[in-house]
C-alpha cells in the first residue's frame, strides 16, 4: 500500500453525500464509531481514507482522532509538519477559513503549487458557496495559502518510490485525455 492507495481512496469518495442532508451521518463514522454519527467528519473522512489505503500508521500513528487540533499538535510533536510552502502530495492541511491560527478543517493535498493546493475534503461543500468546513459532501477544493494554519507530513511505507509512481500514473492519464 502507498500514497497513491490512500488518494485513490480518496477520489472514489468524491461526491458522496452525507444522509440525510445536513445531518452528518456518513459512512464514514461506521467503521470509525458509529456512536459519533452526527458529529463533523472531515478527519473521520481522513481516517477512513488512510485505513483503506493500507496506510493506517501513516494517520495519527494508527490511532484514532476525530479532532483538527488534536490531529496537528500530534504531528507537530512528532516532527512531522512542515512550511505552507513546502506542501505536496499526500500532506494533510490543516485550515481555517476566518483568518486565524484556529484549527477548523482539514484535507489531503492531491496537487500543490506555488500559492494553493488542491485538496480532497469531506464535510464540505461541492463549490465555493455554502459552508466551507460542513458542508455535507466530499469535494475536491482548491485552498490558497492563506487558509492554511498547517502541513501535516505521514510517513507513508516507501513514500518517495510511490509518490513518482503516482505523479507517473497522473501525466499517463493527462496524456491519455488530450
Amino acid at each position: 500500500m502507498s500514497l497513491k492507495s490512500v488518494i485513490d481512496a480518496a477520489m472514489g469518495e468524491v461526491s458522496n453525500t452525507e444522509f440525510p442532508p445536513g445531518s452528518n451521518r456518513v459512512q464514514y463514522w461506521n467503521e470509525y464509531d458509529e456512536r459519533m454519527q452526527g458529529q463533523p467528519w472531515c478527519v473521520c473522512f481522513l481516517w477512513w481514507c488512510f485505513q483503506h489505503g493500507g496506510e493506517r500508521s501513516a494517520f495519527f500513528g494508527g490511532a484514532k482522532t476525530a479532532s483538527c487540533w488534536t490531529l496537528y499538535r500530534w504531528y507537530k510533536e512528532q516532527g512531522l509538519t512542515v512550511p505552507k510552502h513546502e506542501a505536496r502530495q499526500g500532506d494533510i492541511v490543516i485550515l481555517n477559513f476566518k483568518g486565524t491560527a484556529d484549527t477548523q478543517h482539514c484535507g489531503l493535498v492531491v496537487d500543490a503549487g506555488a500559492n494553493w493546493v488542491q485538496t480532497i475534503e469531506g464535510n464540505t461543500s461541492p463549490g465555493l458557496e455554502g459552508s466551507q468546513d460542513n458542508g455535507g459532501c466530499v469535494a475536491l477544493k482548491i485552498r490558497t495559502m492563506s487558509q492554511i494554519v498547517g502541513v501535516c507530513r505521514p510517513q507513508y511505507k516507501e513514500e518517495e518510490v510511490k509518490h513518482t509512481d503516482y505523479e507517473k500514473h497522473r501525466a499517463r492519464e493527462n496524456s491519455d485525455r488530450a
